[in-house]
């Protein structure tokens, strides 16, 4: 959401696990509902550092409690259920809500020790099935990418070389970033109005779980973090920005912040959590990002106006064809962390697995294994692939645009589109 998962701002107060706490320039008021719903949030911070992800509600509902039993908050958050089913709220936030709690729920009784299969803990935090990818749709994508990258030498090697070919020093990269986020911020207005003052800060970090995050400070500011562990691409750049900023989860957390949670008073708003439904939501966004707002010039665009500052010659159709193949290889990071956390795979297996399949290195697969690996992150992998193949079909259904829109400004979750 910060999501990946890709750089600065006034100085944030960071409040536990690093969550951005702003205070609100005009205090919303909330009802009961919503007060306990971030309450809840906040017990369950207490036991996963992370779980909130960002909170720009009221100071007072932002505590530092003891850490109370995982069974009883549960209990609670069934409670509260409940309640949402039988309140007077429009049908699609009682809908919202329920999701959210489910999901929540699902974290409590994990922190609790009770039994629960990963399939049924993906199910039940994201509100989606969990499918796992035959090998056999990857290894189609790298038959298409051997045609792709002739050569002698293994693919892996070929495909390694053709992306350093890309690699770009984090100077020019910054030059690179704010030419794309001028532009994609450009093209976002002329889709969907943005609030008045909201801005983006990039920074270049290292030694994360993740390749980029958007740490949402509320106020319609983000700051977006990108991690240099691994080599910085220019012909990834274009997807990140997007991805991250605009239209991407900076640009749908201010819409929603203004249109909900200011406007309407909907303090569920007011918070973001890890490993509930709203992430599908989120990550389906930002994986379609650049392409509702580029389409199919993206790769002509950076040609034109990102490699010159460092470079390097572009080959547009070859890169959208490339692109295009590697895109199926996005369902391997969710095989990889059933094979881990539901088969029993040995970690080393694992790498392996995403070296052969994923076209990977060594260093970029002990990466994908440490994002998997991560407590907090062990599920959010689904969320990629199935949260963009679930709305690129809700968009196909209607006006794009439009839905887009809808997407960046409305409470949706992701059974809601099936």
């Amino acid at each position: 959401m910060g999501r990946i998962d890709r750089i600065l701002e006034t100085e944030p107060c960071l409040g536990p696990g690093g969550v951005a706490l702003v205070a609100p320039s005009n205090h919303t008021p909330l009802d009961a509902i919503s007060q306990r719903y971030i309450e809840l949030a906040f017990d369950i911070e207490a036991h996963v550092e992370g779980f909130v992800d960002a909170y720009f509600g009221p100071p007072e509902l932002h505590r530092r409690p003891e850490a109370r039993p995982p069974a009883q908050i549960a209990a609670d958050l069934v409670d509260l259920a409940a309640v949402v089913r039988a309140s007077d709220y429009p049908a699609t936030r009682r809908g919202y809500l329920t999701a959210q709690l489910r999901g929540m729920e699902a974290t409590a009784r994990r922190l609790a020790g009770e039994p629960l299969s990963y399939a049924d803990e993906v199910r039940a935090c994201f509100d989606i099935e969990p499918v796992y990818t035959p090998e056999a749709r990857f290894e189609e994508a790298n038959a298409t990418l051997e045609e792709l990258l002739p050569g002698p030498g293994p693919l892996a090697e070929r495909l390694a070389a053709w992306r350093r070919g890309f690699e770009v020093p984090p100077a020019v990269a910054r030059r690179m970033i704010d030419t794309i986020a001028a532009e994609a911020r450009r093209r976002t207005a002329a889709l969907v109005a943005l609030p008045e003052g909201e801005e983006v800060r990039f920074e270049l970090v290292s030694d994360k779980p993740w390749s980029g995050y958007n740490w949402y400070l509320g106020e319609a500011r983000s700051l977006v973090e990108i991690n240099t562990d691994l080599p910085i691409k220019a012909n990834a750049l274009l997807d990140l920005v997007c991805h991250e900023a605009y239209p991407g989860h900076h640009t749908e957390h201010a819409l929603k912040e203004q249109r909900l949670y200011r406007e309407r008073g909907w303090g569920e708003q007011a918070i973001q959590l890890i490993n509930t439904p709203e992430c599908v939501i989120a990550e389906g966004i930002a994986t379609l990002a650049a392409d509702m707002i580029f389409g199919p010039e993206a790769h002509t665009w950076a040609a034109t106006h990102l490699y010159p500052l460092g470079g390097i010659a572009g080959d547009p159709e070859r890169e959208a064809r490339i692109a295009a193949a590697q895109w199926s290889l996005r369902a391997l990071s969710a095989n990889a962390a059933t094979l881990l956390h539901a088969r029993g795979a040995d970690p080393e297996e694992v790498v392996a697995y995403i070296m052969r399949y994923g076209l990977r290195t060594e260093r970029e697969a002990r990466q994908s294994l440490r994002f998997i690996s991560t407590p907090l992150w062990r599920t959010y992998a689904f969320t990629y692939f199935v949260g963009r193949q679930l709305i690129d079909a809700w968009l196909a259904r209607g006006d794009r645009n439009a839905r887009f829109a809808q997407l960046l400004t409305e409470q949706v979750y992701p059974s809601m589109l099936g």
